[in-house]
């Protein structure tokens, strides 16, 4: 199964679940999940980008603690 990089959530998302909408810097993958939260009122939209923000806030936590729990070799 081929993926593609959202350009909005930052994640990886199956490409049946993908669209490519054209921007001022040219055509880019965003998820069907995203198109539809812009169609929504202002503050369903800033749920959902407060939702994304906190989970790839964690991601990266989880990812710098991973990372810093390695010793260096010697």
């Amino acid at each position: 199964m081929t993926t593609r990089f959202c350009s909005h959530c930052g994640k990886q998302h199956p490409e049946d679940e993908m669209r490519q909408v054209a921007t001022k810097s040219g055509r880019k993958w965003r998820c069907i999940m995203s198109i539809e939260a812009a169609k929504k009122t202002a503050a369903e939209r800033d749920a959902f980008g407060r939702k994304i923000s906190t989970a790839n806030s964690e991601a990266r936590s989880a990812t710098q603690r991973m990372l810093s729990s390695k010793t260096p070799a010697p």
